[in-house]
């Protein structure tokens, strides 16, 4: 069964907390933004997590440096989820990996933006992450080409292009797929067999940032959630 997460990382705190409380009960989890993380600090994962303590909170702390002791910080605020960049040290990622235990909680690498995407996606799949994040390609115009050694040229990213190199390369990781997804392309990231798909926008924003009803994103979030928990 794959997992709805919820995405918010532009915004104001108010906004944050309104749509935890609106969209609790209606996605499985929710992610506090690295934006929001550096604006408001932990204290925005505790009011949450204490307001909706059966929510799992994924906190995209970034971490390079640090890790065991960003990452228990993170999980003493309510924090599910923490992140991982995958560029960070092996050795990093491994403390994360065996201080989460300790929490019960989970690591998450962000593979966006690495060099040899499906050589680093089988590298730290290794190391005990429990999922493994990339970007879907439906936002983006241009990327640099991560699959070849000269990295640096700028071509045109095919929609999951990036998706089916990390999937390719992943045994033990969930696949956790992120960026522009809606109903309408939905379909099309399933077929990678995802753990957990992050949507934002689409279940947040109509007609501009966060404006949209309380009713169309309740509507638009159980209606992805169906589709995702159905997908087995």
């Amino acid at each position: 069964m794959a997992e709805l997460q919820l995405v918010f990382d532009h915004g104001k705190r108010h906004e944050l907390i309104a749509s935890a409380d609106m969209l609790a009960d209606h996605v499985d989890i929710i992610e506090i933004g690295y934006p929001e993380l550096i604006t408001f600090g932990l204290d925005v994962v505790r009011e949450i997590h204490e307001a909706h303590p059966n929510v799992r909170l994924c906190v995209d702390a970034k971490v390079f440096h640090g890790g065991s002791g960003v990452m228990r910080r993170c999980f003493e605020a309510g924090a599910s989820i923490v992140t991982v960049l995958a560029s960070a040290p092996n050795e990093i990622i491994k403390q994360m990996v065996r201080a989460a235990r300790e929490y019960d909680g989970a690591i998450m690498c962000d593979l966006d933006g690495v060099r040899n995407l499906g050589r680093r996606t089988a590298e730290v799949d290794t190391l005990g992450v429990r999922y493994c994040h990339v970007s879907s390609g439906f936002l983006m115009e241009h990327e640099y080409d991560l699959m070849k050694p000269r990295h640096g040229s700028i071509f045109q990213v095919r929609p999951l292009e990036l998706v089916a190199a990390v999937k390719r390369n992943l045994i033990h990781a969930g696949l956790a797929v992120g960026t522009g997804i809606n109903e309408q392309n939905l379909d099309q990231v399933l077929a990678y067999e995802p753990e957990i798909v992050m949507v934002g926008r689409s279940i947040l924003a109509v007609d501009g940032p966060y404006t949209t009803s309380a009713e169309r994103a309740i509507a638009t979030a159980d209606a992805l959630r169906a589709r995702l928990h159905a997908a087995g």
